[in-house]
């Protein structure tokens, strides 16, 4: 190996997002703070698998990392500006384009086709319905859900209702995909298929990746694997 390429293997990557003394505490009595002083960072491309024992904080950290909760204390960064300095609208606006959602629970919309809920994070955006439908398109292809694109929820696999949240979670380009737990309701053959195709998306649109996982095989896969216990990162 020549020197050339010795240095850029050990050149770090920039920090796409930085969580910096990120703690939470929830009001008592007593007071009960799950998460202190933690600190993060997670560069473009990047994939970092969290666990940990039940209860130690695991969601409560993704939940404010997806800015869906504010912390007691700490700042998230993004391309060096907190994020949590953006109110109301602007951080909403921020969240839908900026960071994407896997959750466990599909939190799919029953009542809409695959496609619908695929486009919905656009539609909601106010964006081109023609457009939000190629991108769609090109997701349900990469997916392998072209031929479930009009069917309903409840007539899909848990498996195919799993990808259709991640295709959702995809369509408006994210910076970072959040994921918690996106193989907990899946048989393990139907888990690892649907941990690939984060896998292979994480790649296709240079995502950075934090999910929370119970299962350790697969956070061996990933770039990081990282332990939460006793508020930390470890």
């Amino acid at each position: 190996m020549n020197k050339t390429d010795q240095n850029k293997i050990d050149t770090p990557k920039i920090p796409l997002f930085e969580a910096r003394g990120i703690t939470m505490t929830f009001a008592g009595p007593p007071p009960l703070t799950v998460l202190n002083n933690l600190d993060i960072t997670i560069a473009e491309e990047e994939m970092i698998a969290i666990v940990g024992a039940s209860g130690t904080g695991k969601t409560t950290l993704l939940n404010i990392l997806g800015t869906l909760e504010r912390p007691s204390a700490g700042s998230w960064l993004y391309q060096g500006r907190d994020v949590f300095t953006r109110q109301g609208r602007e951080l909403d606006n921020f969240r839908n384009r900026t960071i994407g959602f896997v959750f466990q629970s599909h939190h799919l919309l029953p009542e809409f086709s695959a496609v619908e809920n695929i486009m919905m994070p656009g539609l909601i955006a106010g964006l081109d319905k023609a457009a939000l439908r190629h991108e769609a398109d090109i997701l349900m292809a990469k997916t392998n859900l072209i031929n479930q694109a009009d069917s309903k929820i409840g007539e899909l696999s848990g498996g195919e209702q799993q990808r259709v949240a991640l295709a959702r979670a995809l369509i408006m380009k994210p910076a970072l995909l959040l994921a918690d737990e996106p193989t907990g309701n899946l048989d393990p053959d139907t888990g690892l298929k649907v941990f690939e195709l984060l896998e292979e998306m994480n790649n296709t649109f240079k995502l950075a990746t934090i999910m929370v996982t119970h299962n350790y095989h697969l956070a061996s896969r990933m770039d990081r694997c990282l332990t939460l216990a006793k508020g930390r990162l470890q």
